[in-house]
């Protein structure tokens, strides 16, 4: 590994982790620096979840009084987290990724409108139907178990997923449920590099790169987002998603 390639995987951590905190699917910016530095996709895919790791810790850590806010039901978040993420990295181990990279963008394209439109949805619903997310809980419930075996399996994109179904089914703040975000996701990805590293697929010295820079990105943005409205960090985490799914687009179409 030349001085170059260490240069861009700690750059892309810490890009990473900027991104990663604010609104999730990083992974998708840091999976090619990995396949770049001569991982195989299942090898950089699994390296990912080392590298990106940092971002959900220190989100967790700094946004750990929003988390005493929304404390209910939380345990049980952390079973469906826990839960999913072993089986999605089962899942991956077992059958590989190639199917799945090709309903990549389909699947981004739906966590993008999911997360845009969810205000709206949510107001129609409740002004046109009474509706009460809080009597669905159960939905919720099923929607972010999926969401967290799809994050054991490859994850690209799962946080913004997330942040649709807290803005349909609950009354959290965008910052409440970033803490919610980063503490289950944190848990998840423990349990699949666990799975990962013992399936021998992790490249240790490259990911320890990237999750330096990570740490640090994580640890400013999250910083930086306590400290903006709402409004702005919606905004920001539209902006990124819109970019995601089109990025996903040109690469997999």
């Amino acid at each position: 590994m030349n001085i170059t390639e260490i240069f861009l995987l700690f750059a892309g951590g810490l890009l990473a982790g900027f991104i990663n905190v604010m609104a999730g699917g990083a992974g998708f910016m840091t999976f090619p620096l990995l396949l770049a530095a001569g991982m195989s996709e299942t090898e950089a895919n699994a390296s990912n979840f080392v590298a990106l790791l940092p971002a959900n810790v220190v989100g967790a850590y700094v946004y750990r009084r929003e988390l005493q806010t929304v404390r209910r039901h939380l345990g049980f978040r952390l079973l469906l987290a826990a839960a999913g993420g072993v089986l999605g990295s089962y899942i991956l181990i077992h059958t590989g990724e190639a199917a799945f990279e090709r309903v990549i963008p389909w699947l981004l394209l739906f966590a993008t409108l999911s997360f845009a439109l969810g205000p709206w949805i949510k107001q129609k619903l409740e002004r046109d139907f009474a509706f009460d997310g809080a009597r669905w809980l159960w939905l919720s419930f099923v929607l972010e178990f999926a969401v967290f075996v799809y994050g054991g399996y490859f994850g690209l994109g799962m946080g913004i997923v997330m942040f649709a179904i807290y803005a349909i089914f609950s009354q959290m703040t965008m910052h409440q449920a970033n803490a919610i975000r980063n503490v289950t996701i944190t848990l998840m990805t423990v349990l699949s590099i666990v799975i990962f590293a013992k399936a021998g697929i992790i490249r240790w010295v490259p990911s320890l790169i990237m999750m330096t820079g990570a740490m640090l990105g994580g640890y400013l943005t999250a910083r930086i987002a306590l400290r903006m409205p709402q409004n702005y960090v919606r905004r920001g985490i539209l902006i990124w998603a819109i970019c995601l799914t089109a990025l996903a687009f040109w690469r997999y179409h």
